[in-house]
Formats: C-alpha cells, sequence, structure tokens
C-alpha cells in the first residue's frame, strides 16, 4: 500500500490488509451477538490484554507471532470475555464476590504461561487466574496486600506483577509468587492505568526500563522508572485540551506511549521521554475514528494495536506517519547544499529520492532507519555520480517505511520542492 502525502490519509496507525482481517478490522455489538449468543449486550467494557501463549506457539515459524489469545473484562457484567485460538469466543466468570465471581472488573494482564490478573476493583482484589491448554480459565485465588478499588495491573517480562491501586494513593509490585516486592508512593494520587516496559523484555528496541501511570483523576499522565522514583509528568493543560478523560496506557517497542482518551475519542501518543508526538481519531464510526475508547493492547514482538471502545473494539497496526518540515536553507547554495527536516511519529526507515525539473532521478540517498522525532538529512547538492548540480528547483520524495511487521505492505510518501541557485563568484 503506497499512501501519498496529498491524500491526508492518516498512518500513525494503520488498518491491517484485507487477508489479516477479512476486512472486519471493527467489532461492534453484533459481530459479539453472533459468537456469544443474540442475548448478548455491552455493559461497559474495559481493559484488554493478550499474548502469544508459550502453549500455542510453534518456535520453528514466525508466521504465528499475530495469533494472539485476547482477553477483555465486560466490566458490567463482571465477566471476561476471551478467544479460544481461532476456534470460539469464551466468557467466564459472572457478578458477586465470591470465587469465579467479579464486581467491576477493570484492568488485567497476561503472561506467555497463561497466568491472568484481573483488578477486581469493586472487591478490592487482584484475581490470580490460569489459561489452560484446554481453553478453560482455572480461578487460582487472590494475591497481593489489602487493596482498596485496584483498577488495572501490568506485568513484566520477568513475571513481576504491577497494580494501580487507586484507593490507596499507590502502585504496589508484586514478585511471580505473589509475595510484595515493592510499594510506589511518591508522588500519586489516585492511579487508575498501568504499562511497563522492562530492558530484560525481548521485544525492548531502545533498552527501555520504566512504567507509565495514569493518575489524577484520569488527567496526568507520569514516566516511573522500576525502582518507584518519579521522572517526567505531563497533564492535559501540556498538551492544550480543556479536558481529557486518559483511561489505559500501553507501550510498543521502541518506548513510545499510547493513551486512550475517553472524552475526546482521541489515543495520544509519546515518545519514551513522554514528550508529545501527536493525537489520532476523532469520534465516530469510520476508520480512524473512536467512540469512547478505553482498552489498549499493543503486542510489541508485531506492533499489533487492539483498542476496546464503548461498543466494542477495533484493531490496526502500527504505521509511520511524518510530514516534511522543510528544506534550510532553501533557496541553497549548490556548493553548500541543504538539510532536509522530516518528522516522524514512529521509528522508519526512510529513502529520499531527488528529482530535478524534468523529472529524472538526480540523487538517491540510500535507506536508513531513523528514530521517532525531528529527522535531519543533507544533501550536499551532488547528483548520483558525484557532479554538482545546476541551478533550479528540485522534488524531493522520502518513502517512510515502518520497522515493525506493517513494513511489508505499507510505504507512504512525502513530497517538498527546492531550489538550488549557482554560487556567487
Amino acid at each position: 500500500m503506497l499512501i501519498a502525502a496529498n491524500e491526508y490519509t492518516p498512518s500513525t496507525l494503520l488498518v491491517p490488509p484485507y487477508r489479516h482481517t477479512l476486512g472486519y478490522n471493527r467489532v461492534n455489538r453484533f459481530y459479539l451477538s453472533l459468537f456469544l449468543g443474540g442475548t448478548f449486550k455491552f455493559q461497559d467494557p474495559e481493559g484488554i490484554t493478550g499474548v502469544r501463549l508459550a502453549m500455542y506457539d510453534d518456535t520453528a515459524r514466525k508466521s504465528d507471532d499475530d495469533e494472539l489469545s485476547l482477553f477483555a473484562t465486560h466490566s458490567g457484567a463482571g465477566e471476561i470475555i476471551y478467544n479460544v485460538k481461532f476456534d470460539r469466543l469464551a466468557r467466564y466468570g459472572e457478578k458477586g464476590s465470591g470465587t469465579g465471581q467479579f464486581k467491576t472488573p477493570m484492568g488485567l494482564a497476561v503472561t506467555r504461561n497463561g497466568d491472568l490478573y484481573v483488578a477486581d476493583a469493586g472487591n478490592d482484589r487482584i484475581v490470580h487466574l490460569k489459561y489452560k491448554e484446554d481453553g478453560e480459565l482455572e480461578w487460582l485465588g487472590e494475591v497481593g496486600p489489602d487493596f482498596k478499588h485496584p483498577t488495572d495491573v501490568a506485568v513484566d517480562s520477568k513475571g513481576a506483577v504491577y497494580v494501580a491501586d487507586e484507593g490507596n494513593n499507590r502502585v504496589v509490585v508484586l514478585n511471580p509468587d505473589g509475595s510484595t516486592r515493592s510499594i510506589w508512593t511518591q508522588d500519586i494520587f489516585k492511579p487508575t492505568a498501568i504499562a511497563v516496559i522492562d530492558r530484560d523484555d525481548p521485544d525492548n528496541e531502545n533498552n527501555d526500563n520504566f512504567a507509565v501511570v495514569i493518575d489524577d483523576r484520569h488527567r496526568r499522565i507520569s514516566k516511573f522508572d522500576l525502582y518507584g522514583d518519579v521522572k517526567t509528568q505531563l497533564t492535559y493543560k501540556e498538551m492544550g485540551y480543556e479536558k481529557v478523560y486518559f483511561a489505559y496506557v500501553g507501550i510498543d517497542r521502541s518506548g513510545s506511549v499510547y493513551v486512550t482518551d475517553m472524552h475526546n475519542h482521541q489515543v495520544h501518543k509519546f515518545d519514551n521521554r513522554l514528550w508529545y508526538i501527536i493525537s489520532i481519531g476523532r469520534e465516530g464510526v469510520d476508520e480512524y475514528e473512536f467512540y469512547s475508547p478505553r482498552g489498549i493492547l499493543i503486542n510489541r514482538p508485531t506492533g499489533q494495536v487492539f483498542i476496546v471502545e464503548q461498543e466494542g473494539g477495533q484493531y490496526y497496526w502500527i504505521g509511520a506517519d511524518g510530514f516534511i518540515a522543510g528544506c534550510f536553507p532553501n533557496p541553497f547554495d549548490v556548493k553548500k547544499g541543504t538539510t532536509i527536516s522530516i518528522y516522524l511519529t514512529e521509528s522508519a526507515t526512510i529513502t529520499l529520492n531527488i528529482y530535478d525539473e524534468n523529472g529524472f532521478l538526480v540523487r538517491e540517498i540510500p535507506k536508513n532507519k531513523y528514530p521517532i522525532g525531528e529527522v535531519l538529512i543533507v544533501w550536499d547538492g551532488l547528483d548520483s555520480r558525484g557532479n554538482t548540480s545546476p541551478s533550479g528547483l528540485y522534488t524531493i520524495k522520502a518513502e517512510l517505511q515502518p520497522v515493525n511487521a506493517s513494513r511489508r505492505y505499507f510505504t507512504k510518501e512525502l513530497e517538498t520542492t527546492v531550489r538550488c541557485v549557482a554560487s556567487p563568484q
């Protein structure tokens, strides 16, 4: 798929090709009722998690890495909805406070070994379930100290569990055996969502090691190191918004942070320093539109993105978007060259092709990988043979490709012009 810049098509998130979705990247009430029964009704869906379970993983091939087991909380109904391979959708739980029951379950997280942790907010507990090879969920009990309305949970690559304990104004970190490792209280007020990336994660491009927490009544985003020290904080005011409702958070393999915003019907993206990159979407039911988005899952190995909405969910891939900010200087002295400034919303490879006024290729600057943010590429004014280019107007075309799985299907083309002038004698 080639998308030209003048089409103004968003590509920070990409609709997967037909062969991966059969044309359905959005699931609504109608489709879920077909699988779960005609009486099914949405009652406040919330969090989502997923993983390529080790028990189903054929390690001899990578073509199955996008075949995930997904788990989502159907909060109002007190249950979890999940898929068993590609065979069926299943439901677990009911309203209540006993074994196999939930009261307003919110966020959840799963490990490759099938350990599933659920923030059972209304029952003030974190529930530990086990996914079994036959597709059933087994109740293993509660883990952790006394919680008060815990709303989200995350796991790192070693199986440690991170809990947003809203009512106690803290984050609790549990060891895989359920014992308490640490408790974070520094500058935390009513935390409601959490995501983690650690340096031992094999799908971690930049050796990142941090957690992101949503708190302050869904209005603040904070980055912590994994010892519980706050590093960066950002509120909706710094983003220029009058009102937000930050719901859930996800982190991709490059450390980029994605936050769902139920009030503005958007997904906000930040880099691994919490520098704001872009906001995606608006209210609606078309592609790249959302309706009260909440839970978000990012499958780091492949760049798949799953987003829960009030009436269903959507499936995207992480792409690469950007624009050419300009050429500096423009016009430029042929003997001094010019610097091309490109702004990227995600790590990408860029190939630059420079054409003269007759459309002939003058110079190709080979493909190279660049990080998220501003990229500066110098054209020295020479053609492909090393000769000085004559004065005139040149067209610069930049082709962007993501560095994740979507690169096989997607290229975005950007274009700008620059004028070359003869060097003064």
